[in-house]
């Protein structure tokens, strides 16, 4: 029974990660879509929070981005990870298509490669289907008035795969976690 249980929280977690749902309202975005720049890079590894700018004890929510543009040509990679403590993570990966800047924030977009719920105790590891590359996107913002750096993440819906995508290229997702460690190094 115990397990049962876990497996269902992973489920529903695993739906709210890779939907890119919140327990906070998100931040509108009212920035017109931002420019590319000629020459930028993006190197980020975050800890996260979805739930306020504390510590989330029993969880552990990354993303890892590195990409850059150059001459016009953007390339890199980014892992956004879920880690729910004794019941499995959500992993989603994709290729950056896009890399932008507007107003302060620095937005990555692009195809989702893999998305992967694994529970944990050997059972099996649900995927998206073949040939499923639905856009994806994170647009880091800088620090508010009160200090707290915020992210937002737009993924992909594992558990409907029909579910229209919920980014669109080189556009900023609206803010919907909090920044709880790491490091964001941007370079123009």
């Amino acid at each position: 029974m115990r397990k049962l249980i876990a497996a269902a929280a992973l489920v529903t977690a695993a739906v709210a990660l890779v939907s890119g749902t919140a327990a906070a309202a998100p931040v509108p975005v009212t920035a017109p879509a931002p420019a590319r720049a000629e020459y930028l890079s993006l190197r980020s590894w975050t800890l996260l929070n979805e739930h306020g700018p504390g510590a989330n004890p029993g969880e552990r929510l990354t993303a890892r981005v590195d990409a850059r543009t150059v001459g016009g040509r953007t390339r890199g990679h980014a892992v956004v990870q879920h880690e729910f403590i004794g019941e499995g993570t959500v992993r989603v990966e994709f290729d950056v298509d896009c890399l932008t800047t507007g107003h302060g924030a620095v937005t990555v977009t692009g195809p989702v490669t893999t998305a992967t719920a694994t529970p944990v105790g050997g059972r099996p590891p649900t995927t998206g289907p073949a040939g499923w590359h639905p856009e994806t996107g994170l647009t880091f913002y800088p620090a508010d008035e009160h200090g707290e750096r915020r992210v937002g993440w737009a993924g992909a819906d594992l558990s409907d795969p029909g579910k229209p995508s919920r980014a669109t290229m080189c556009t900023p997702v609206p803010a919907d976690l909090w920044v709880i460690g790491g490091r964001t190094v941007v370079r123009r």
